[in-house]
């Protein structure tokens, strides 16, 4: 595991400062990003003791922290030291589902990666994530459930939402089916950050800095962990080629810009094969798929 991450954890566990939150975003952003999606990784435990020099030396020359903070930094040595990490990495054409120590239910989406602490401890339950899950998290209204990834962080104290945030795709999504969910999204210029109510969707567009917020009907919405749903609300057929890529371990790829950029509205909740999605996906006669080999081209007809 990079040193960029045991820096952030290292903040988790011991406190931050806004100052040191600009620097560490950027780090643990460009650890996400380089790690990319590793297809073949199994689930492994590792305690953290070989890194606590290296976050404390890295903090000292990257960030100006201040004396107090230093002088702490022997006793959150001692904390983190002690401190579980866990990293779930689910390969293409996967699902995985984990519970965590509070009692909360994760399932892990194809290609995806989970980082979270084997036991929760001090004042918020943080995890990191570059993927997508599907989470019921428990309730605990004195320690927030927070999740960390590429650019966006979301705070929570008991609810159900879809979360979908891969480090190397222009959009990230979430839908919240009930409680209520705090977005923290730092984008090119600034940091917005709304409150969701049930049956609110969020997408944030990286490339176009868009952040857009509409409605959809919880009751009628099947998470992809029930029957292999799919759910295309409003997405980029780049977005949903990157999805299908994953979902059917293969590689999609899009020819043209217009096509990448066009938007679907689709719902497959019947267990539906790769060639029958992309039928009904290309029915309209504005797309076009070939096939050579083991990867598939979809491009503007």
């Amino acid at each position: 595991m990079r040193e960029e991450e045991e820096v952030q954890k290292y903040i988790c566990t011991n406190g931050r400062s806004p100052e040191l939150d600009d620097s560490l975003r950027n780090l643990f952003d460009e650890c996400l990003t380089a790690s990319g999606q590793q297809n073949h990784r199994q689930s492994v435990i590792r305690k953290i003791y070989p890194f606590v020099i290296a976050a404390a030396a890295m903090i000292a020359l990257l960030i100006a922290v201040p004396v107090s903070y230093r002088n702490g930094l022997s006793t959150g040595e001692e904390r983190i030291a002690a401190i579980e990490w866990v990293e779930v990495s689910v390969p293409f054409g996967e699902k995985q589902t984990v519970t965590l120590s509070d009692g909360t239910v994760l399932h892990i989406n194809s290609g995806s990666r989970l980082t979270y602490p084997a036991t929760f401890s001090g004042a918020s339950r943080t995890v990191f994530m570059d993927g997508e899950a599907y989470l019921d998290v428990a309730k605990d209204p004195e320690h927030p459930f927070i999740i960390k990834s590429k650019g966006i962080d979301i705070k929570v104290l008991g609810t159900s939402f879809n979360f979908k945030n891969f480090a190397r795709e222009r959009t990230a999504e979430l839908l919240l089916m009930d409680g209520s969910v705090e977005a923290s999204v730092s984008g090119q210029n600034d940091t917005r950050v709304i409150r969701l109510k049930p049956g609110d969707q969020m997408k944030y567009n990286r490339e176009s800095d868009k952040l857009d917020v509409i409605r959809f009907n919880p009751a009628g919405y099947k998470a992809f962990y029930e029957d292999n749903s799919l759910y295309f609300f409003d997405m980029e057929m780049a977005d949903i080629a990157a999805d299908l890529s994953r979902r059917f371990n293969c590689e999609i790829v899009v020819l043209d810009e217009e096509l990448a950029t066009r938007r679907y509205f689709s719902i497959f909740t019947n267990d539906e094969t790769l060639d029958q999605i992309l039928a009904v996906m290309s029915s309209d006669g504005k797309m076009l798929v070939k096939r050579s080999g083991k990867t598939i081209y979809l491009q503007s007809k």
